[in-house]
């Protein structure tokens, strides 16, 4: 064994290293040669940038003397599925079996990866100027619907500078099995960073199950696959880092959103592509990772898709109400930290604290102050921002009532009607 690294180790010397800087969620990065110094940038969309402090260069070594591996699962051929057996996997459930006991067995993961592997597709976006093609826009998705709908990251699909006028555009679309397709952008949101693709196929196409990421724990096994690099079919497992890693630690603007964090590999390509967890469901939509650490990826959680997909269904966009309010949710020792600096804190055990009002917003207006705690929303207790978002729901221009308590144990009824937000906020 030693005598083999040391050859490998001999080789790589005389062997030029082809390094790669990528960021999957935009599906850019730059790329050089260290013997040429050939160099190529490629630009990552503004709106999905991470922060400076996170975002560095990053290196990973690849296609040199050291040993690759891959694996491709051949699953048997799928059947036309019926109306009542949409996004339900179609493959023969005698030869691929999920785990059973809650057990990882030597066959689990490539299981799993059988049972998806169909219904992933990879995405290619020529991309212009005044008619002119100057690249393309790789990325995967994960056909949800027999009737050739897929799921897959806007960032992919869509020119974020006019993503109004693009939500129309054209996608090359390629199965695992080689079939190629031309597909429509059905439905585009920016802030989810989440896009329906449709396609036609006069022959049955493989369609992948959703489950759900409330089940999921951190710990648990998952796996991520997609065509990083343009590298169809690849497979990475990792496991659950963090199931509501918040934007905010993230350094992103806008509205505040969760991301299911994962250390499978996820690179460049990969954007779009499905999170599995054992059983082949889809639990996660990849989106990016941070450049400067290795195992850092984000998907968005499937519950969370699944509501997008029920708004493009119902309104062909995503209403979200906004009431003005910046707030952090409160824990027993924060409340004890506040109460220790502040005498006069309200006499809470739980909520959400409101330390700004933004002015002229439905809450200023509802007379919302500084230092509310929100303790029941629309009549139910709320402890988080998270609940507080999904009881608002669409309703804009509704009445909700709030109970908030204040300083000096005063508890105040107020009633806020929200506004829908603004879609570039």
């Amino acid at each position: 064994m030693m005598n083999l690294l040391r050859r490998a180790v001999s080789s790589s010397k005389r062997s030029s290293l082809l390094r790669i800087v990528a960021v999957a969620a935009a599906t850019s990065g730059v790329v050089y040669d260290t013997d040429t110094g050939t160099r190529i940038s490629v630009a990552i969309p503004e709106p999905f940038k991470i922060s400076q402090s996170l975002i560095h260069r990053t290196e990973q070594s690849l296609f040199g003397n050291l040993a690759a591996f891959s694996a491709r699962v051949s699953p048997k051929p799928e059947a036309a599925a019926s109306n009542d057996e949409k996004r339900v996997p179609v493959e023969d459930s005698d030869s691929v079996k999920p785990p059973s006991g809650g057990f990882l067995g030597r066959d689990t993961i490539a299981n799993a990866a059988a049972r998806i592997g169909p219904a992933v597709v990879n995405l290619s976006v020529p991309q212009g100027f005044h008619g002119i093609t100057t690249g393309k826009s790789i990325g995967s998705g994960t056909i949800i619907d027999a009737d050739g709908t897929i799921l897959t990251c806007a960032h992919v699909v869509v020119d974020f500078q006019s993503i109004r006028q693009s939500s129309k555009g054209r996608v090359d679309v390629t199965l695992q099995d080689g079939r190629t397709f031309e597909g429509v952008v059905l439905n585009a949101d920016l802030q989810s960073d989440i896009a329906l693709v449709k396609i036609n196929s006069k022959t049955p196409l493989p369609t992948a199950k959703l489950g759900f990421s409330s089940k999921l724990r951190p710990g648990d096994w998952v796996i991520a696959v997609g065509c990083p690099l343009s590298l169809q079919n690849t497979i990475t497992a990792g496991i659950v880092s963090c199931v509501d890693r918040k934007s905010s630690d993230l350094g992103l603007r806008g509205t505040g959103r969760e991301y299911l964090q994962t250390d499978c590999a996820i690179n460049a390509g990969n954007s779009g592509g499905p999170l599995v967890n054992l059983d082949g469901e889809v639990i996660g939509v990849n989106i990016m990772k941070v450049l400067a650490a290795d195992g850092l990826g984000f998907s968005v959680p499937i519950d969370s898709v699944s509501k997008i997909i029920e708004h493009f269904k119902k309104s062909g966009r995503v209403i979200r109400p906004w009431i003005g309010l910046k707030m952090i949710e409160l824990n027993k020792m924060i409340i004890a930290q506040l109460k220790e600096r502040y005498p006069m804190f309200p006499d809470v055990e739980k909520g959400i604290l409101v330390p700004t009002v933004i002015p002229g917003s439905p809450a200023d207006r509802a007379g919302f102050k500084p230092g509310d705690v929100v303790v029941r929303f629309d009549g139910k207790p709320v402890e988080t921002i998270k609940e507080l978002i999904e009881i608002m729901d669409d309703r804009v221009g509704q009445r909700i009532r709030v109970v908030v308590e204040r300083s000096s144990k005063e508890t105040v009824t107020l009633e806020v009607i929200p506004e829908e937000a603004n879609p570039d906020m």
